[in-house]
């Protein structure tokens, strides 16, 4: 079903971005499928493949390293999207862009369902004021 549909939509020029809805507990209760499910949409043609913590459990940490493996075993362009249940949103987005994924989904404020989604200003604020980071083009001082 992944595959037929994201080949479909690219073949009708669409760019595709498919939402892995509770990626994170799939993953945990069978890596190799969630996985799979990734390698899949990435190889029809996927812009980006976005594991999303839908319940909002995941801590920092556990976040890079599902990031950096799955990037590793797929190859896929990896998106996330956090849920601030433990309110870790802003860090478990700022861990996955460490561990390589190039796409974040934020809200103003964090708003969201439930306790909300990752907020966007101060992941901004800590790409910005990061050197490493090169995400956010540096203003000039004021005089």
């Amino acid at each position: 079903m992944v595959r037929d549909t994201v080949s479909h939509l690219r073949e009708q020029g669409r760019r595709v971005f498919v939402d892995c809805e509770h990626f994170f507990d799939g993953y945990k209760a069978n890596p190799d499928y969630a996985k799979a499910v990734v390698r899949t949409a990435h190889e029809a043609g996927a812009d980006v493949v976005v594991l999303c913590d839908t319940n909002g459990g995941m801590l920092p940490a556990q976040v890079q390293a599902v990031v950096a493996t799955v990037i590793a075993d797929t190859g896929a362009r990896l998106g996330i999207h956090a849920q601030d249940d433990t309110g870790c949103a802003v860090a478990n987005t700022l861990a996955a862009v460490d561990a390589g994924a190039t796409h974040v989904q934020c809200t103003a404020n964090g708003y969201g369902e439930r306790v909300g989604n990752a907020n966007l200003f101060p992941v901004v604020a800590a790409w910005s004021s990061s050197t490493a980071s090169g995400c956010c083009p540096r203003a000039p001082s004021p005089r």
